[in-house]
C-alpha cells in the first residue's frame, strides 16, 4: 500500500512516526507491521508505508515530509538498485534528516564495508536478524536520532526565525501593526507555519490603551477573523479567556499543551496580548528560545510604545506652535490639522513611504511659522496689501526655515523645507528662490497643494471663503503652473476624503460664499 498523510510535516500535528520499507518481498511489509502493530514511543504509534519500487518509494516521499526512518533492501533487482534510491533521496530531493538503514541477505563484508563509506545511511543489517529479534533495536534508535535531529533544525529555524523576526518588529511603527507582526511571527516560531502552504492558526491580538476597560482585538486569525474590533471577553470564551486572565494578572506569556499567550505591558500604560491555539503540543522547540523572543518583544513594545508618547507629544506641540501663528492673524488652528491630513492624503497617494508620510504629516502644521516675526498691521490688514507690504510677507518662508533649519530632528529638518518652500510655485514664478517643477521639494509641493486648497474655502480678515467649485476651478487652471500637475490630479482623483476632512474639522459657523476672492495676493 502507498502511505498518503493529510498533515503536511512531523511538526504540524503528528501522531506518529512514520516508517517507509522499500522491499519487493511482500513478506518484510507485513512483518514490520507485526512487530509495530501494538508498540508506542513517547505516546506515537508507528505508521509502516509501503514501497516495492524506486519509483513508487520516491512519491510517497514527495508526499511524505515527516518519514522518520526508511528501511531498504537495496539489492532485490540489481546492485545499483537501492543505493541509487539513497543517492536520490539525499541528494536530489535533499533529505538529510529522515534515517535510513539497509537490510539485506547478502552476507559479504566488502559489500558492507563500501556500502557504509560511499552512501549516507545510518545502518547497514542483515534483514533475517532485523525481522526476528533486532527490529525494535534497530528502529527505535534510529526514530531518537531523528527526533534529536529534528529538534536541533527546528532551534535552528527558530533562532533565525526570531533574529529575523526582532529586526522586522523594530521597524513596525504603529502599535496594531506591532502587534499583528508579533502574532504571525510567534505563530511562524510555534508552528513552523513556513513548511505549509500557508498559516491557518486561530488567534488574536489585542491592545488596551491606558483610558480603556477592556482589550480589543485588532487582529483575528483563522476562526476569529471576523472579530477585529470587539472587546477580548467577547471573544475567548470559557478556559481560553481564564488562560487569558491568567497571562493578565501574571503579566508574562503561560504556554500551555495547546494554548500560548503573551502580555506585553508599558510605562505608558499601553498594552498587548497575543493569543495562540497552537498545532500540536509545544515541544519541537527550546521553551528558552520562547522566553528570548518574548523578552525581545517586551522591550520592542516599551520602545515602540514610549516613541509614540514622544511623537504625540511632538505632534501636538507642533500643532499647538501652528494654532498660535495662525491665531496672530485670527485664523483658526482647525486649518492646520486639516492642512496635516490633505498633506498626508497626497503623501500617501503619490507614493511616498511610509517614514516619508509620517514626516510630511507631522511638520506640515508648522508650515507658517515664520509669520511669527511678521507685524501684525500686516498679517491682520484687511484690505489688499501694499507691494512693500506683500514683500515684507514674503520673508515669512527664509525666516521659517532659519528657524528650523538647525536642527538635527528629521520632523524638524522636514519643516524647514516645508516653510521654506511651500510658496514655490510649479512654474517657477513662486518665492522666495522661483524654484521650479521638480526642483521643489516633494514635501514643499505637497503642501503647497494642502495649504491653498484649505486656505480659499476659508474666511480670512482679508477675504471671503471661496466656494468648493471656484476652488476647483482654481486648481484646473493652475494644474502646471502653480502645482504639481500630478498632484492635482490625485486632489481630484481622491476629492471626496478632502471633503470629509474639511466638513469633519470644519471652523464653527464658517461662511462658504459663492465668489471669488478679489484679492489675488497671496499671504
Amino acid at each position: 500500500m502507498v502511505g498518503k498523510e493529510d498533515g503536511k510535516g512531523w511538526f504540524n500535528s503528528h501522531n506518529c512516526w512514520k516508517i517507509l520499507i522499500i522491499d519487493r518481498d511482500n513478506f518484510t511489509h507485513i512483518m514490520a507491521r507485526e512487530m509495530v502493530k501494538d508498540i508506542k514511543f513517547q505516546n506515537k504509534s508507528f505508521r509502516i508505508l509501503s514501497a516495492y519500487s524506486s519509483a513508487e518509494a520516491l512519491e510517497i516521499l514527495s508526499q511524505n515530509k515527516g518519514v522518520a526512518l526508511i528501511i531498504v533492501d537495496p539489492f532485490t533487482d540489481d546492485d545499483s538498485h537501492g543505493l541509487k534510491i539513497i543517492k536520490d533521496i539525499r541528494e536530489v530531493m535533499g533529505n538529510s534528516v529522515t534515517r535510513i538503514v539497509i537490510i539485506t541477505n547478502i552476507k559479504s563484508n566488502k559489500l558492507k564495508k563500501e556500502t557504509m563509506l560511499n552512501y549516507d545511511i545510518n545502518g547497514y543489517e542483515q534483514k533475517t536478524s532485523v525481522l526476528s529479534e533486532k527490529f525494535l533495536t534497530i528502529v527505535i534508535p534510529a526514530i531518537k536520532s531523528y527526533r534529536d535531529i529534528i529538534h536541533i533544525n527546528n532551534n535552528k529555524k527558530a533562532m533565525e526565525q526570531i533574529a529575523s523576526s526582532s529586526t522586522n518588529l523594530i521597524e513596525v511603527h504603529s502599535i496594531k501593526g506591532f502587534m499583528k507582526s508579533v502574532f504571525c511571527h510567534i505563530s511562524t516560531i510555534i508552528n513552523l507555519c513556513t513548511e505549509d502552504d500557508e498559516c491557518n492558526i486561530n488567534g488574536i491580538s489585542a491592545i488596551k490603551s491606558l483610558d480603556e476597560k477592556d482589550f480589543l482585538v485588532t487582529a483575528g486569525f483563522g476562526k476569529y477573523k471576523d472579530c477585529t474590533d470587539n472587546c477580548i471577553s467577547k471573544v475567548l470564551l470559557g478556559k481560553d479567556f481564564d488562560i487569558f486572565q491568567k497571562a493578565y494578572i501574571k503579566k508574562d506569556q503561560i504556554i500551555l499543551k495547546d494554548r500560548y499567550v503573551a502580555y506585553y505591558g508599558s510605562s505608558s500604560g499601553i498594552e498587548g496580548i497575543v493569543f495562540i491555539e497552537t498545532k500540536g503540543e509545544i515541544n519541537h522547540i527550546d521553551i528558552k528560545l520562547l522566553d528570548v523572543f518574548h523578552k525581545n518583544i517586551s522591550a520592542a513594545f516599551e520602545s515602540l510604545c514610549l516613541n509614540r508618547e514622544i511623537e504625540e507629544t511632538q505632534r501636538e506641540v507642533l500643532y499647538t506652535l501652528g494654532e498660535v501663528t495662525e491665531a496672530r492673524s485670527e485664523e483658526t488652528g482647525n486649518h492646520v490639522k486639516r492642512v496635516s491630513m490633505y498633506s498626508k492624503i497626497l503623501a500617501e497617494k503619490y507614493g511616498l513611504s511610509k517614514r516619508d508620510t509620517r514626516l510630511i504629516t507631522m511638520a506640515a502644521p508648522i508650515h507658517d511659522v515664520g509669520k511669527v516675526a511678521i507685524p501684525d498691521s500686516i498679517l491682520m490688514k484687511p484690505g489688499r496689501l501694499s507691494s512693500e507690504e506683500f514683500e515684507t510677507i514674503k520673508t515669512h518662508t527664509t525666516i521659517g526655515y532659519n528657524l528650523l533649519k538647525r536642527s538635527n530632528r528629521e520632523v524638524l529638518k522636514s519643516a524647514a523645507i516645508i516653510a521654506h518652500e511651500h510658496h514655490e510655485r510649479y512654474d517657477g514664478k513662486g518665492y522666495p528662490r522661483g524654484l521650479k517643477g521638480k526642483e521643489i521639494h516633494i514635501f514643499g509641493r505637497i503642501v503647497s497643494i494642502a495649504d491653498v486648497f484649505d486656505a480659499l474655502g476659508s474666511q480670512r480678515v482679508y477675504k471671503k471663503g471661496w466656494a468648493t467649485e471656484d476652488i476647483l476651478n482654481y486648481f484646473h487652471q493652475e494644474r502646471g503652473k502653480h502645482f504639481d500637475p500630478d498632484l492635482v490630479d490625485i486632489l481630484f482623483d481622491n476629492l471626496d476624503e478632502f471633503i470629509e476632512i474639511k466638513e469633519k474639522y470644519s471652523d464653527k459657523n464658517p461662511k462658504v460664499i459663492r465668489q471669488v476672492s478679489d484679492n489675488n495676493n497671496e499671504r
